[in-house]
Formats: C-alpha cells, sequence, structure tokens
C-alpha cells in the first residue's frame, strides 16, 4: 500500500506477526471484543546506554561493572572561609537575640526575658 505523509510517498512493508487470543474478552459499545496477543515474544532491540557515567543495556542483562571511584570532591570554600561565615552566622543570630532581649525588657514580659536568657546561655 502507498502512503504519503507530508509530501513524501512509501511503501509500508507489511509484516505480519501470528496471533493467538490472550484470553482477554469483552464488550466495547455493544460489540464483542476479543484480545490477540503474539505468538512468541517479539525480540526486544538491545541498547547499550549511558546515563550520567552509568552504563547499562535496554535488556536488562548488567554491563561489566566498574570499580567504584573514592575520590572525594575538593571543597568549594576554603577551610578558614567556611570558618568565617560560621562566625558570621553565629554573629547574626547573637545579635539578632540581643535586639529581641532589649524588645522583651522594655515591654516588661518577664516569661520570654527568661527564654531568652536561656537561649543566649546556650549560645556562650
Amino acid at each position: 500500500m502507498q502512503l504519503i505523509y507530508r509530501g513524501v510517498k512509501y511503501e509500508t512493508s507489511e509484516q505480519h506477526i501470528p496471533l493467538v487470543e490472550s484470553g482477554a474478552k469483552g464488550l466495547y459499545r455493544g460489540a464483542q471484543w476479543v484480545g490477540h496477543k503474539a505468538a512468541e515474544p517479539v525480540p526486544q532491540p538491545n541498547h547499550v546506554l549511558c546515563w550520567r557515567g552509568v552504563t547499562y543495556q535496554t535488556n536488562g542483562t548488567p554491563v561489566t561493572t566498574t570499580a567504584p571511584t573514592t575520590s572525594t570532591a575538593p571543597s568549594v570554600l576554603p577551610h578558614r572561609k567556611r570558618d568565617s561565615l560560621a562566625e558570621a552566622h553565629r554573629h547574626a543570630i547573637l545579635k539578632t537575640l540581643e535586639r529581641r532581649l532589649q524588645v522583651a525588657r522594655s515591654q516588661g514580659n518577664e516569661d520570654l526575658i527568661s527564654l531568652l536568657e536561656e537561649e543566649w546561655q546556650q549560645f556562650a
């Protein structure tokens, strides 16, 4: 049979696969329906693929595994810079805590003052 798709003409290659009833039956819009499946399984293509450096095959058989590498990634920040960032973060938390403590004292909220002082002791 000759087909045309977007102006390109081609001939179909009719490949008939022997079918058997699958055992699935039903009623569709008032008509009886019987399912069919291939008499013998259709072989699936075997492709060797690679995703994120891991090689695998589409048919499920494992590809030779590579030994895991034990290299550690270099740190993005030098050790001193990380320490200074941690210290800056700690300083910002203490500054916020001090400000909250001043507001609690100005409002005279003794419960909040005691909670904030306990939190201050945890940082000291």
